[in-house]
């Protein structure tokens, strides 16, 4: 029988295999490395975990980890991505999920499962954290709020965060995704911090928001902003999760249904976590580029 072990870049060389099954065009050797090898947590030492047959590879979960505060409490947080298991071990996947759920103080996500998965996520208690996605089209700037700045060049973002969102920004760098800040110059520590990407879905290319730190000076600069999207990018779209934006769509935009809902489980000793609390920062969403 197979057993599981933590997945570390010592045994890299015997995972690699098993993430060469999806479908990732723009994740190479060096890029998973690069990926899987820069830990985000303090408290976690690794990227998952792996099925392992003797000194062979077999099964493999993987799980991005961090810590964030939440309502005023340091939470531990994983994104699960890549399960995948060699057919004659299928039997024994439950292991590798078991893992992860027998960390009382961590918070689980799964942005992106498949229908079998989902299945799978709800029998150990899983939650809806997400139904849909907000699209946006490039719409004319028209007339912006006076009083605010706007800038997407690094260093400068850099400037104007602050510590807490500092971090954030070391641990998404320029490689990975990109960021720019609105601010009120009367007060610039009344900003807006905004990181995205560049994704392609269906052949169509897209923005995706993966966080959203003031929603109201988002929502007031918003043309302002996708100005800045199509500039870097040349989208004419722009995708963010409902909850990242509440309240109406910003006309002309309009809400799609994902075809599986994203899901979390909050951690046993915090079950107060809501989907209000939770971003799409420190996850396979922003690092592997999917919607």
């Amino acid at each position: 029988m197979a057993e599981v072990r933590k997945a570390t870049l010592a045994i890299f060389d015997s995972v690699y295999p098993l993430l060469q099954h999806f479908d990732m065009p723009d994740m190479d050797r060096e890029r998973w490395q690069r990926l899987l090898g820069h830990s985000r947590s303090e408290k976690y030492d690794h990227f998952g975990y792996v099925l392992m047959d003797g000194k062979r590879a077999v099964g493999f979960l993987g799980g991005l980890f961090h810590e964030r505060e939440i309502a005023g409490k340091m939470c531990s947080l994983c994104n699960l991505f890549c399960w995948y298991v060699m057919e004659e071990y299928r039997q024994q996947s439950l292991m590798l999920m078991l893992a992860f759920l027998q960390e009382p103080d961590l918070t689980i996500t799964s942005l992106t499962p498949s229908r079998e998965a989902s299945l799978i996520l709800k029998q150990f208690k899983f939650q809806e954290l997400e139904t849909g996605v907000l699209i946006l089209p490039l719409i004319p700037v028209g007339k912006s709020p006076s009083g605010y700045g706007l800038t997407a060049d690094p260093e400068k973002v850099e400037t104007l965060l602050s510590p807490e969102d500092r971090k954030l920004f070391k641990d998404h760098d320029p490689v990975w995704c990109r960021h720019l800040v609105v601010w009120n110059r009367q007060d610039n520590t009344e900003y807006c911090h905004v990181v995205f990407n560049r994704v392609i879905k269906k052949g169509l290319a897209f923005t995706q928001v993966y966080h959203i730190s003031n929603p109201d000076i988002f929502r007031k600069n918003l043309g302002r902003i996708q100005r800045v999207f199509f500039k870097l990018h040349r989208t004419l779209f722009t995708v963010i999760d409902r909850r990242l934006l509440p309240g109406p769509a910003p006309f002309p935009g309009f809400s799609y249904t994902l075809r599986y809902p994203r899901l979390y489980r909050p951690a046993a000793t915090q079950p107060a976590i809501e989907p209000s609390h939770i971003d799409n920062l420190y996850t396979e969403l922003l690092f592997l580029k999917k919607i």
